[in-house]
């Protein structure tokens, strides 16, 4: 497809180049944070997990940066018109790319201030310290470790839920659900 075809905006049956960059980008991001960050967990000492604890924080602050510019996008190219489909799909779907916007964005937030809870800095790349906005607290700190971990375990579920729901449709269904957002090409129906 020649470059000049290429639209950065959604149409009305198609996700522009923006979009699927956001969606893309974002779901390897998050696939490695969720990764990492489970993977951290079997680390031993917190010697050992210095280094990836920086890495996991500041990929932490990319996706959350990347998860609000996404949400503002689609106030500036709203999504394409979802295909035919049954109420309650329809519904279903709904629910998860919501509850996939919140925990995108709730997450970070929980693990930053998880990391000014426990008194170590978030410090961007090994490179730029942020400034903490409160003092250490054990307690919060504990609860927010273990909710954290939680939302990590659904955002897995949620994920996963998305995923089979995009194989679904393309297997099953047969439709342009997932060609919509891997190539910009809609179901012009």
């Amino acid at each position: 497809m020649p470059l000049k075809n290429i639209s950065l905006k959604n149409s009305a049956t198609a996700w522009g180049a923006v979009a699927r960059t956001f969606h893309w980008s974002g779901a390897v991001l998050i696939i490695a944070l969720i990764a990492l960050g489970f993977w951290m967990g079997e680390l031993g000492s917190i010697q050992d997990k210095i280094y990836y604890i920086n890495l996991h924080k500041s990929l932490g602050l990319i996706a959350l940066v990347l998860a609000v510019l996404r949400l503002l996008w689609r106030f500036v190219s709203p999504p394409p018109a979802p295909l035919a489909a049954p109420l309650l799909a329809q519904i279903a779907a709904w629910a998860v790319h919501v509850a996939l916007y919140v925990f995108f964005i709730v997450q970070p937030l929980v693990g930053i201030v998880h990391s000014w809870a426990t008194g170590y800095p978030i410090v961007f790349f090994n490179s730029f310290p942020l400034p903490a906005l409160m003092a250490p607290n054990r307690a919060l700190a504990e609860i927010l470790g273990t909710t954290h971990v939680f939302i990590g375990w659904g955002l897995v579920a949620l994920i996963a839920l998305h995923g089979a729901a995009a194989l679904k449709h393309h297997f099953i269904d047969r439709d342009q659900t997932l060609i919509r957002m891997l190539s910009g090409t809609g179901d012009k129906t």
